[in-house]
């Protein structure tokens, strides 16, 4: 059992399994990781939301913004889009919004959960919701809010992990099997489903979502280079793992050693992806 103490993610007072503050090395850590973890995968990203209708978008939603990283990026590359973030945590809004200002940067950002958005029914075009549903405990109700929100004929995406296909390497780390179980189980115990991944498509047409596509977002590390996945993963979360008692110091130690001799491995790969799933919703 976890031992006693403050939880790796949010308490289950809280509408979500994820805290900025908690997650890892505190929120600066954190905020640095999401910017990696945004780029790591941008590029590709980029192409498939433009191949979904995001560029002849009018009104364009992130829902579950952080720190608008990928706002940033869509507001440099589509320059005419009217586009709008929500965040439920207060240090990220501000964050977003200090970011945009220094920026010079029309995104307008909002405090709220993504379980009672505050938007008017039918409002936006395009809705993006990267890296959230994982950490709902009730995520169908979440998605009704994204339908609700979705004009019709607009379209939905969301983008999640699932833990059993998430970072693998070359050659093979046996350890790193380990740090995801433990994660999943920390990540269930506070209310969230970290394989959300492969039921993304089944979830959206559930909801009443129509025209369901999925994608796999992949990053490897021969083509982007070791550092950025250095910056995207850290040591912090499987540090606070051990420190909340769902992984063994040993386990982490092995790791550690065996994760060095990886990298400085002449021939090594690391490997990463990200579940995406799009629909519409229905014009009738």
């Amino acid at each position: 059992m976890p031992q006693q103490g403050a939880p790796i993610f949010a308490s289950r007072t809280r509408a979500s399994s994820y805290d900025a503050c908690s997650i890892g090395a505190g929120i600066d850590a954190e905020t640095a990781r999401l910017s990696a973890q945004v780029d790591l995968f941008w590029e590709k990203e980029r192409r498939l939301y433009e191949s979904y209708g995001l560029g002849a978008a009018r009104r364009v939603v992130e829902l579950g913004c952080g720190p608008g990283f990928v706002l940033r990026h869509m507001a440099h590359e589509f320059p005419g889009l009217e586009l709008h973030g929500l965040e439920l945590d207060p240090d990220l809004v501000v964050r977003a919004r200090e970011m945009f200002a220094e920026e010079s940067l029309d995104v307008t950002v909002r405090e709220a959960s993504i379980l009672d958005t505050g938007y008017e029914e039918r409002a936006f075009d395009f809705v993006l919701v990267r890296l959230v549903l994982e950490h709902l405990p009730d995520p169908e109700r979440a998605l009704h809010e994204i339908l609700r929100i979705t004009k019709p004929g607009g379209r939905a995406v969301v983008v999640d992990n699932d833990f059993e296909m998430h970072l693998m390497a070359s050659p093979p780390v046996p350890e790193l099997r380990e740090v995801y179980s433990a994660y999943c189980r920390a990540r269930e115990d506070e209310g969230g489903n970290p394989l959300i991944g492969r039921d993304l498509p089944l979830l959206l047409r559930e909801t009443g979502f129509v025209d369901v596509d999925y994608d796999i977002v992949a990053a490897h590390s021969a083509v982007l280079g070791d550092e950025i996945f250095s910056r995207s993963e850290g040591i912090s979360i499987p540090s606070r793992l051990v420190q909340d008692g769902y992984l063994s110091s040993s386990t982490m130690g092995h790791l550690s050693r065996r994760w060095r001799d990886v990298v400085r491995s002449p021939r090594h790969a690391q490997i990463r992806q990200l579940h995406v799933s799009a629909a519409r919703r229905p014009t009738i």
